[in-house]
């Protein structure tokens, strides 16, 4: 019987190492029954798309049975498990009542029987079961060494068993498989794989004979892939809104870079092969933006990883040729479809756009929301490969996507496309209209932004303002502390954009989970630590350089706001604000006619909250950071899986933090907005309206439809509903309460608002 941690260790490693889901099965309970001296060791698997369990791998119960033998929650030893979701250890199986005998499995001549539940993130994945001839219970060191088993496992079987790879074709005709939503909308289309080369991770070490010439060939490269970007810019233009186009520009930005140039010469210098220069470059580029807590700054490394690649591709003279695509519906998939990939193909042939990695804030998903491509991020346990050619269906609305769909779903898809249709076109007569509820409440509807290429979509979606403006990536795109003239001018090209609408630029917030690479910082525990004002303010010199550069951005445009994050002191915000009365006083006596901005502070810190009263004699407006206050007042990181189904920010504590923010507020006269997820969730943004927020800052993709559903209810009609959910004790109580007003609102045409009511009762 194994006792010691090295037993388990070792059979946890062994599966991790096994690629093939069948082999990987087979490996478990061989050694699991090897281990246990057991005569029989049974995995079972949950159908994905049934509340049934299926026989997936055994060894000693008939092998024909594998696959066939499917049991409902309930039905049986193994049924009963799965139900209860609790240990069985008995000792004569076939005389206990809920056993049921199955031909096909040949074990009525086993007595002994233990099975246990193995469940991930409290869902149900599967039974792995031992059994015996022995007419004998298991000891409670087996039993709990099976339980111990079933836990390790239970996350690798999870993805397994989601996947569906494991099951016989004719037990699930056609395949489902979720990822993150990162463009709205529905396509349907044949799957088109885009196939890498060599890919940057597969570049080994290696030195080179020529310096000299390894540098002019990494210098070709840089010219050549400039010169691609420009001339897909050029076919791409006239189909993006306005300047959305820069985000090409964005790329070529990245690809002179004096951190990526600089970096690989002198590592060619030192003896490296260009390719090897390259990736350990690119690699470090990307690794401080991945190491970033903020999804917008974790999803730039994407960018400079596609740089990477590309460069890659034509040092190594691999970059794919034009090919012929066939004349239909196409949807681009691999592990990450880049934005010159999309420029390869006629934009009405692409249909969806499918990755296996990525996120929402990549800019592929800032593409494909301005092109009205539908787009999955991030989709778990699809191989592209395994299904070239296959149609499929993309729903960007839901984060999933299903291959090879019966005709049925298929017409069923159509019609949501057309409906969609319609309502898109509905939307577009909104974007010059308030955000104005039936009964007059009206809400500013803000953006939030961290480059320029981000300004356009903002502006072409009807926002009134940049409610958070992310000053960290020229910190970290450098290789040193940027000077105050590259700051102004970065600083200068987003206020100017805006014009005359104000802009909140939040004051750099660097430090624990956010990397500089020229900076070195370590600590135990990033969340609690040397972060936001708390390390500008220790590193002062730092403030007032972007202090002054944001005030001298001003000059001429007049709708700079400064917001100060992570504040948790008065102590912080006072000092923060006798560092801009000096910057503002220096500046005028230096010549520059700048003016003393509105300074806000960001309530992200449950203390802040309580000190409202004290804080706000420094402060003339708050922002309300809405995913870091969530998961501070919960203790819940929402990025780690084990945790992140917790984190909700319509959970009961987060209700009652949001409405006693808002109440300090309105008796200390100070105005106040939410930004975050919170402000694109619909039920959501409906609790805030009832709360008497009206001012928002969310995803600009968000701001039709977030505008349409305040423009179709009646605030007066929210409150009885806001009194119902003080009530609630569950996050989902709340949103049962508030999801028909949000059905009814958007499932209307878009044109019936307000105002076209108006119009027709006085006609």
């Amino acid at each position: 019987m194994p006792s010691s941690l090295t037993d388990l260790t070792a059979l946890v490693e062994t599966i991790a190492r096994t690629q093939d889901p069948e082999a990987m099965m087979d490996t478990i309970v061989e050694r699991l029954s090897e281990l246990m001296d057991a005569d029989v060791c049974s995995l079972y698997l949950c159908n994905p798309q049934q509340d049934t369990l299926i026989l997936a791998a055994t060894r000693g119960l008939a092998s024909n049975a594998v696959g066939q033998v499917r049991l409902s929650l309930n039905e049986g030893l193994v049924g009963h498990i799965a139900a209860s979701l609790s240990t069985l250890n008995i000792a004569d199986a076939p005389s206990d009542d809920r056993f049921v005998y199955i031909p096909e499995t040949h074990e009525q001549s086993y007595r002994s029987f233990m099975g246990v539940p193995l469940i991930y993130l409290r869902k149900l994945v599967g039974v792995l079961v031992v059994q015996d001839r022995d007419q004998d219970r298991y000891s409670d060191e087996e039993e709990a060494f099976l339980i111990t088993v079933a836990s390790q496992l239970a996350g690798t079987l999870h993805l397994l068993q989601r996947s569906g790879s494991w099951m016989q074709p004719e037990v699930l005709p056609y395949k489902r498989f979720s990822g993150i939503r990162s463009a709205g909308g529905i396509g349907i289309g044949r799957l088109w794989v885009i196939d890498p080369h060599m890919t940057l991770d597969q570049v080994t070490p290696g030195i080179n004979s020529d310096p000299v010439e390894e540098k002019a060939e990494f210098r070709e490269a840089i010219e050549w892939l400039a010169k691609d970007l420009e001339s897909r810019s050029g076919k791409m233009g006239h189909h993006l809104p306005g300047d959305l186009n820069a985000l090409f520009g964005v790329y070529q930005m990245m690809l002179k870079s004096p951190e990526l140039v600089n970096g690989v010469d002198a590592r060619i210098d030192q003896g490296d092969s260009a390719p090897w220069a390259l990736r350990q470059v690119i690699e470090q580029m990307a690794q401080i933006f991945a190491e970033s807590d903020d999804p917008y700054l974790k999803a730039r490394s994407e960018d400079i990883t596609n740089i990477g690649q590309r460069l890659l591709n034509e040092l190594l003279q691999h970059e794919r040729q034009v090919i012929e695509t066939p004349d239909e519906p196409l949807v681009l998939t691999g592990e990450l479809v880049n934005i010159t990939d999309l420029a390869e193909f006629p934009l009405q042939r692409i249909h969806g756009i499918v990755c296996t990695s990525g996120s929402a804030l990549s800019h592929t998903s800032i593409l494909a929301n301005a092109l009205g491509i539908p787009a999955v991020m991030g989709v778990e346990g699809l191989d592209p490969d395994r299904y070239r050619g296959q149609r499929i269906i993309v729903d960007g609305n839901r984060g999933e996507c299903t291959i090879n769909p019966p005709e049925v779903l298929c017409r069923e898809y159509r019609r949501m496309i057309a409906d969609e249709k319609r309502f898109i076109q509905g939307l577009e007569r909104l974007r010059n209209e308030p955000a104005e509820s039936l009964d007059g409440f009206r809400v500013r509807l803000l953006t939030n932004t961290g480059l320029l290429a981000d300004a356009t979509p903002g502006l072409e979606r009807g926002a009134e303002g940049v409610g958070l403006y992310r000053s960290e990536i020229p910190f970290m795109v450098h290789q040193s502390f940027p000077t105050e003239e590259e700051q102004l001018r970065i600083y200068q090209k987003v206020l100017a954009a805006y014009v005359p609408h104000p802009v909140s630029m939040r004051t750099l917030d660097i430090g624990g989970d956010k990397q500089l690479p020229y900076f070195e910082m370590s600590e135990q525990n990033p969340y609690l630590g040397w972060r936001g004002i708390r390390f500008t303010l220790d590193n002062t010199q730092l403030l007032v350089t972007q202090i002054r550069a944001m005030l001298r951005a001003d000059i001429g445009n007049g709708n700079l706001q400064v917001l100060v994050p992570m504040v948790s002191r008065v102590d912080e915000v006072s000092s923060f604000r006798g560092h801009m009365e000096k910057a503002v006083a220096d500046l005028r006596k230096e010549g520059h006619p700048v003016r003393m901005p509105q300074i806000g502070m960001m309530i992200e810190v449950p203390s802040a909250m309580l000190l409202l009263p004290k804080l706000a004699p420094w402060v003339d407006f708050v922002s309300i950071g809405s995913n870091d206050l969530t998961q501070y007042l919960l203790a819940v990181d929402r990025n780690n899986p084990r945790v992140s189904a917790l984190f909700d920010h319509l959970h009961p504590a987060v209700l009652h933090a949001l409405m006693n923010i808002q109440q300090q507020c309105q008796t200390l006269n100070l105005p106040v907005s939410v930004c975050g997820e919170m402000a694109s969730d619909p039920v959501a943004v409906l609790v805030l309206m009832a709360l008497g927020y009206n001012s928002i800052s969310l995803s600009a993709y968000n701001i039709p439809r977030i505008k349409l559903l305040i423009r179709s209810v009646e605030r007066q009609a929210l409150l009885p509903l806001l009194e119902q959910a003080q009530a609630c004790s569950h996050e989902e109580e709340i949103r049962a309460l508030f999801q028909p007003l949000v059905e009814q609102a958007l499932s209307k045409p878009a044109a019936t608002t307000q105002s076209e009511n108006a119009d027709d009762q006085q006609g």
